[in-house]
């Protein structure tokens, strides 16, 4: 959070660092068209050996398994299935794809901007078929998870919203951006999972990777901190409840360059640990692919002057689980 320079430190950006920023900025503006190809796959399985016939073309299932190849569009997509003579038409919608949403990254510039591509759309990666039912029904094949699985659990807090009061201080609130968390997801039963996770976070004022030269006197606030939580999982959607262990930093910082303004009072750093609660519920998007919030309140500070003293972080989370086991 900029205090006392924040428009002198745009100002004093030099030719060569703008043009990453606006490098960066333009290619996060469209992530499904930088990303995405104009065709996808899509995986199907059936109960019995069939036929598969999509736009004409008609494919033999192996070991009742087909790969189709399709066009990304809005449109829903129609597949016809054979077997001992039962005639099985399947209507798939299309969906937003995982590239359309990492333009959340660049606050959804990138979202307006494909609103209307083909490229934005995606269909289910893997589908179930029953043979011998004629009705339209397809059944989502994502392999999802089972008692005793495990994933590997990657995440960016890329919006953070603090609220610190750090000793002998007033009490301080910033939103920014920028974190790294990576952890791990135990499934216990079928629908319930552990996560424990080491998280970094901070309130750094730019939103995406650009070279900035800051001058005279600022704040930042960052929190690091391991939390495990048990989480239900229903359909697309999870929520979770735990502990968590933190260590909470402010630092007012001052930086000599560019003749800026003196400072308001001398540089200063305060730390303190604390213990707290975490919560957290995560929609799910696609195979790998969640959106989430996290609240973690704190209340018992570690030597500090006053040990019980009300703090929390709130992010919003772009998550990627990587199944392990």
């Amino acid at each position: 959070m900029l205090k006392r320079n924040s428009v002198k430190t745009f100002k004093t950006m030099t030719f060569k660092q703008i043009i990453p920023l606006i490098f960066f900025t333009c290619i996060l503006n469209s992530c499904a068209t930088i990303l995405n190809q104009p065709t996808t796959y899509m995986h199907i399985r059936t109960t019995k050996p069939s036929l598969i016939i999509h736009n004409g073309d008609t494919i033999t299932t192996i070991k009742n398994r087909a790969i189709l190849t399709l066009d990304r569009n809005k449109d829903p997509v129609s597949i016809i299935s054979i077997s001992d003579s039962i005639q099985n038409r399947t209507i798939i919608n299309s969906k937003n794809s995982i590239g359309y949403y990492f333009n959340l990254f660049n606050l959804g510039i990138g979202m307006m901007i494909e609103k209307n591509k083909p490229k934005r759309y995606d269909y289910p990666w893997k589908i179930r078929i029953n043979s011998s039912d004629t009705s339209t029904t397809y059944y989502r094949s994502d392999g999802g998870p089972k008692k005793g699985s495990l994933f590997l659990h990657l995440s960016l807090p890329h919006i953070n919203s603090f609220y610190f009061s750090p000793d002998k201080e007033k009490a301080k609130s910033n939103t920014g951006f920028w974190g790294l968390s990576i952890g791990f997801d135990y499934f216990h039963t079928n629908n319930q999972f552990f996560n424990l996770s080491a998280s970094a976070v901070s309130d750094f004022f730019v939103p995406i990777p650009a070279a900035i030269d800051i001058s005279g006197e600022f704040e930042l606030m960052t929190s690091t901190y391991l939390s495990l939580t048990n989480n239900h999982k229903v359909n697309h959607f999870s929520f979770g409840y735990g502990i968590s262990f933190v260590k909470n930093t402010w630092d007012l910082s001052y930086i000599e360059r560019f003749d800026p303004p003196p400072p308001t009072r001398e540089p200063i750093k305060k730390s303190h640990y604390a213990f707290g609660g975490c919560f957290s519920s995560y929609y799910q998007l696609g195979r790998r692919f969640n959106l989430g919030l996290i609240f973690r309140p704190t209340f018992l500070r570690i030597n500090t002057q006053n040990n019980l003293k009300y703090e929390h972080l709130i992010s919003f989370d772009i998550t990627w689980k990587i199944r392990l086991k």
